[in-house]
């Protein structure tokens, strides 16, 4: 679980966003600790707490969430617009009861942002309702994530279906991989067709001949240029690469549609496109 860095990202992200809308305040977030533990040792760590559970039904993944006690005190503090000393003595129940929507906002943001369930979520009074019932046979993974409010510290508990949770990243890897080499393989055709869009220029040789820079000099209109290694009937068909030109056959000058042409004797290198890439 701990290889898929986007879940642990996404879920640090969707309960920072989170607090600073429900708390007023830009939080600083640390995973304080996650564990896996029995459906029992996750119903008293939310019973303890300002504790929801949710419908298996519409969130197999996240059973339940909890806010400590001065998390509840300042969400109601934001909603009634109070202060927070003002509720310090204020009943568990009524702050439960005040922090029952924030708590689903927050599951709501969690499922959307982790699971992509967009239809919502829906909170359940017992725990035999949320994914695996919480029952003493089944496995949980219990995240504790601790909130840096300016001066105050709260923190918010995650209960995950733990054999959901790893079906659910086992897949989430699964695509990752595969993802990744689609990634490559449409990269590698890429490159190859733009290779074979691209334009060169051909070049019809009949004969090359090696000068000295100082004879180059010395040409003017009128020299003659002997020609002793060309063949009146054969051409060759070069092609003009970084590195220079490349030869990719040869053939015979002739006449088509009334217009110069050159009929090819050979095949095309098959060396050719690759000297192109290389260059």
């Amino acid at each position: 679980m701990l290889r898929l860095q986007s879940f642990w990202l996404k879920l640090q992200t969707c309960t920072r966003e989170w607090a600073a809308d429900t708390y007023g305040i830009q939080p600083d977030i640390t995973l304080a600790s996650r564990r896996t533990v029995s459906g029992v040792e996750a119903r008293q760590t939310l019973d303890q707490e300002a504790g929801f559970f949710f419908s298996a039904n519409l969130s197999p993944g996240l059973a339940g969430l909890a806010l400590d006690s001065a998390g509840a005190v300042r969400n109601a503090a934001v909603r009634m617009d109070q202060d927070v000393d003002s509720l310090a003595d204020a009943s568990p129940l009524f702050l439960k009861l005040l922090a029952e929507q924030a708590g689903l906002d927050l599951a709501q943001s969690v499922s959307a942002g982790l699971f992509r369930i967009e239809q919502g979520v829906a909170s359940t009074a017992d725990s035999a309702g949320a994914a695996g019932s919480f029952s003493a046979a089944n496995r949980y993974l219990l995240i504790e994530y601790k909130l840096q409010l300016n001066e105050d510290v709260t923190r918010v508990w995650f209960v995950f279906a733990f054999d959901y949770l790893q079906k659910f990243i086992a897949s989430s890897l699964r695509d990752a991989a595969d993802n990744k080499a689609q990634a490559r393989h449409h990269s590698r055709k890429s490159l190859s067709d733009s290779v074979l869009a691209s334009t060169t220029t051909l070049d019809a040789v009949l004969d090359r001949l090696s000068l000295t820079i100082g004879e180059c000099a010395k040409l003017e209109v009128g020299t003659v240029l002997p020609l002793s290694g060309a063949d009146a009937g054969k051409l060759s068909l070069s092609a003009d690469t970084l590195n220079g030109c490349v030869d990719i056959g040869s053939g015979e000058l002739g006449v088509w549609k009334r217009q110069r042409a050159l009929k090819l004797t050979t095949p095309i290198s098959e060396n050719f496109a690759q000297e192109i890439v290389d260059s």
